[in-house]
């Protein structure tokens, strides 16, 4: 229920071409520019209460990129330039770690590229019981037995 809402935050944060979830296995995908996120089946905690339907969510954060087209800090960065007022609570835990998977020093058409990850936690509020529309009438037939 809050992975629409955690998708189109992350993409207006991150200005990343698309955001795809993992499955059980973590698969980063071959996209580059693509922002993977992969949950903590643990860390989901929801609560109702007077309406609304509370989220608690910890999870990582991945991306592969070149290495010429991000730099360190790069979710920090883009979190901090970006004016774009989220749906809940979004914010980063721990330090980004970067892991390169390739690069051939001898072949300039082979790139480092980097697949950068760190923890997040995010936080949201939805209501579960949402209007679905205006009652235009009502009709009630009554009968004497």
């Amino acid at each position: 229920m809050f992975k629409e809402y955690l998708k189109k935050d992350l993409t207006a944060i991150f200005e990343t071409k698309s955001v795809d979830f993992a499955n059980a296995v973590s698969n980063f995908g071959s996209e580059l520019g693509c922002l993977l996120v992969v949950i903590d089946q643990e860390g989901i905690k929801n609560n109702f209460q007077d309406g609304e339907n509370y989220f608690s969510v910890i999870g990582s954060i991945e991306y592969l990129q070149d290495q010429t087209q991000t730099n360190f800090g790069f979710f920090s960065q883009r979190m901090a330039l970006s004016k774009y007022k989220t749906a809940g609570t979004f914010r980063l835990l721990d330090r980004e770690s970067n892991e390169p998977l390739g690069n051939d020093p001898n072949n300039d058409s082979v790139r480092l590229i980097v697949k950068k990850s760190q923890k997040f936690s995010y936080r949201i509020s939805i209501p579960y019981n949402e209007p679905i529309g205006n009652i235009d009438g009502l009709e009630l037939e009554t009968s004497i037995i």
